[in-house]
């Protein structure tokens, strides 16, 4: 779905029906930030949801490669039952419940509900991203920054770690729950995307430089042309290239000035 999810042929029937289906309120937004026709408003929902189809793969790597690099180490350090005292590890001396024990609290209730086994590996898959956000706060600095997950993030502190790590959270619970991501809500101002695509791979290129050029190789030709794809009427910028590069190459991205 790229350049050429903007031309459906639109008629009045059809536009009433797709406003019932996807409610007047929701393409209200569109309407706003598309400044015309339903048509125009219509094409805006369409280019949003081809962005989203773009940005999952690479959101998929991310997590998948967060949870597993932080997890191996906790379990190598700790044993492969780290979960069940997960709460040790903090350093909080405040009498409110550990909210990462009250993550795994949930993971198990999810695994009796599935008929599945505690372990390592169930748990995992099991932790929403949020939980892995949490270790990265500053009651684990002494237990699991210091000692372990420094040495997946050797570029940047604990503090930007768990920053990078929320925002990318936040495009992915957007993704996720199909909310507007071509701009930033409630204000409207419009979103850079690429930008954050490109602090998803450079995160992933900390934990694995091999899966990073793989999501790039598969991915990023295919999001360049998705931005590229924008409706007239909401009017970013295009991307370009520098030195003679690729499109696959994000790293050579940048805004066209002419």
């Amino acid at each position: 779905m790229i350049a050429q999810q903007c031309n459906f042929p639109y008629t009045k029937a059809i536009l009433e029906s797709l406003e019932t289906t996807l409610s007047p309120g929701r393409l209200a937004l569109y309407e706003g930030l598309a400044g015309g026709t339903s048509e125009d408003a219509l094409r805006l929902y369409c280019w949003n949801m081809a962005l989203s189809q773009a940005l999952y793969w690479p959101l998929h790597a991310f997590e998948i490669s967060l949870r597993n690099a932080m997890a191996d180490r906790i379990a190598d350090e700790y044993g492969d039952d780290w979960y069940e005292r997960i709460a040790s590890f903090s350093t909080s001396r405040s009498p409110k419940a550990n909210d990462e024990a009250a993550h795994v609290e949930k993971a198990k209730r999810k695994l009796d509900e599935e008929g599945l086994a505690y372990g390592h590996d169930n748990i995992v898959a099991a932790i929403s991203l949020g939980f892995w956000q949490g270790l990265l706060k500053l009651e684990y600095r002494d237990r699991l920054w210091s000692p372990l997950f420094s040495k997946i993030f050797q570029m940047i502190d604990r503090e930007e770690a768990y920053k990078k790590v929320n925002q990318i959270k936040r495009l992915r619970n957007n993704v996720a729950h199909y909310e507007p991501i071509l701009v930033f809500l409630p204000r409207r101002d419009k979103r850079e995307l690429f930008r954050d695509y490109k602090v998803v791979l450079k995160m992933i290129r900390w934990i694995c430089p091999d899966t990073a050029n793989w999501v790039e190789y598969h991915c990023s030709a295919d999001f360049f042309a998705v931005w590229n794809s924008c409706p007239a009427a909401f009017g970013v910028p295009k991307l370009s290239v520098m030195n003679t590069g690729e499109e696959a190459n994000s790293q050579l991205w940048k805004f066209q000035t002419s």
